[in-house]
């Protein structure tokens, strides 16, 4: 849709608008530079935008295709990963899904070649069709075209496709694209302030390991407060050590100035995955088995010590189904300690900022109150509900109203919860932090007393059952670095046995 058909009932709708279109605009630009200097390559740029874009205009999914000469050589999802790509990427407009949320998609184009399609979600119906989101929606596309030339430029070819076919996912990175001393192999995915990408160590004799590396977004490496709550991530991720939550081996700053924390790969899929995973709803004993493992991680960040031997006090303050980490070998870990608040930590949150998201808030938090570990508690009551019903407790579909239903709605007992779970559930979910348990120690062994939670096998023959794709790809990444330490021997052998 041409933006001038647009009609606008006010001028400050329309400035509105267009400062929109123009952040928009920037955003593009910066991250283009940026991976394009890096030489990050197409997808890693395409992540980085696909998820700040959707952040800007409040989608809740979105996605990208892009189509070489053989079918989709690129694919990037933002979200829950439940958005239906292969069927939204073969449409053009607005598409109302269902009573709660409408597609908005529109196709990338090269003058008459059909690159993919790129879509956005959001939640509810526009009144007149949704023409502004759509007309944002279009003008986000034409910015991804023009990156997508610019990248097309670096790869031998004979027609537009043929060049999209060389920038394929399996080579996502121009050669020996490096941050630190980490080779990138593959984009894993982007959050408001980093993006995590899967590297390798640059060892010895081709001795390697695979790392998930997480580097702050280019367009944020100015701002202040983001830096430094990049660095009080690290600060706390380096003190943590427990087989529930992700270990952190290192931290620097790359050519460009730019942070990164190298941490754990964890090979597996984030818990909402699982939630929703077909058959259907979870059985009590494998809610129960990822919920006590995670109990247990986030036990120990919250009795963690600081360097005088006092309590940091750390509150997480972002839990949520997507920072539960299911792996492949049914270990689960809790991962983003992004927004967490410990006693000693550089950056300040002001009286009435509020943290986390909205579906998983703590009443305390969604007023802006003085949280302590008990706020954490009450969101992992939530994961718990949904675990075990299908369903997110308070969803109003707008953050205010959901806000407002944690603060002063009850919640009744779904159907199919037994009523001992339930107890535990409801404590867990006590509107006053006095009423709930005092810590995740306490809640865990509540779990236990009423159902025995899975074995981590069970986990994980569940996991490789269910997420067959996703297990493939883990193995990939075994063999892309299996490939380049074979390279790496073949250019410099080891001295055999009584040589050298």
């Amino acid at each position: 849709m041409a933006i001038e058909r647009l009609q606008f009932a006010s001028l400050q709708e329309e400035v509105r608008f267009l400062r929109g279109l123009f952040s928009l605009q920037r955003l593009a630009d910066e991250i283009l530079e940026d991976c394009l200097e890096r030489q990050l390559g197409l997808a890693a740029a395409v992540d980085v935008y696909l998820s700040q874009c959707a952040r800007m205009i409040h989608a809740t999914e979105a996605f990208v295709v892009l189509r070489g000469t053989q079918g989709p050589v690129l694919s990037r999802v933002y979200g829950s990963g439940r958005v239906e790509v292969e069927r939204l990427s073969r449409w053009e407009g607005a598409l109302v899904l269902d009573e709660r949320r409408t597609a908005f998609v529109t196709q990338l184009e090269l003058g008459a070649v059909n690159l993919g399609a790129l879509g956005f979600v959001l939640p509810g119906k526009f009144e007149g069709g949704g023409r502004e989101v759509m007309a944002l929606v279009d003008a986000v596309g034409e910015m991804l075209d023009s990156a997508a030339l610019s990248f097309l430029a670096l790869a031998d070819g004979r027609t537009p496709l043929e060049r999209l076919d060389e920038l394929c996912d399996r080579a996502a990175f121009r050669p020996k694209s490096r941050i630190g001393k980490y080779e990138l192999l593959t984009p894993l995915g982007t959050g408001g302030m980093a993006q995590v990408m899967v590297a390798r160590t640059l060892g010895p004799s081709g001795v390697s390991r695979l790392v998930a590396l997480k580097r702050i977004l280019p367009h944020l490496a100015a701002e202040q407060s983001m830096v430094e709550q990049f660095l009080d991530e690290a600060r706390i991720g380096m003190r943590l050590s427990h087989p529930n939550t992700v270990t952190f081996y290192d931290f620097g700053q790359g050519a460009g100035g730019g942070y990164y924390v190298a941490m754990e790969l964890v090979r597996g899929v984030d818990f909402d995955r699982l939630i929703y995973a077909p058959p259907g709803r979870l059985e009590p004993e494998v809610a129960a088995g990822v919920m006590v493992q995670a109990l247990s991680g986030l036990h120990a960040a919250h009795e963690l010590l600081g360097e005088d031997g006092q309590s940091l006090g750390l509150v997480h303050r972002d839990l949520s189904p997507h920072n539960l980490m299911v792996g492949f070998d049914g270990r689960v870990k809790v991962l983003d300690f992004g927004v967490a608040k410990a006693r000693n930590q550089k950056t300040i949150t002001l009286p009435g900022i509020v943290k986390g998201k909205p579906l998983y808030m703590s009443p305390e938090q969604a007023t802006a109150e003085r949280v302590d570990r008990r706020s954490d508690l009450f969101s992992m009551g939530l994961i718990l509900y949904e675990a075990l019903s299908g369903v997110r407790a308070f969803d109003k579909g707008e953050d205010t109203a959901t806000m407002e239903a944690i603060v002063s709605e009850p919640l009744a007992r779904p159907a199919g919860i037994a009523n001992p779970l339930w107890e535990v559930v409801e404590k867990a979910l006590a509107k006053p932090p006095s009423e709930r348990f005092r810590t995740a120690e306490e809640l865990a062994e509540a779990m236990r007393a009423v159902v025995s939670p899975c074995a981590e096998s069970r986990l994980a023959r569940m996991l490789a059952d269910r997420f067959p794709a996703q297990l493939r790809e883990c193995e990939r990444w075994e063999r892309m670095s299996d490939e380049w330490s074979k390279r790496v021997e073949r250019a410099s052998p080891l001295p055999r046995a009584g040589e050298g």
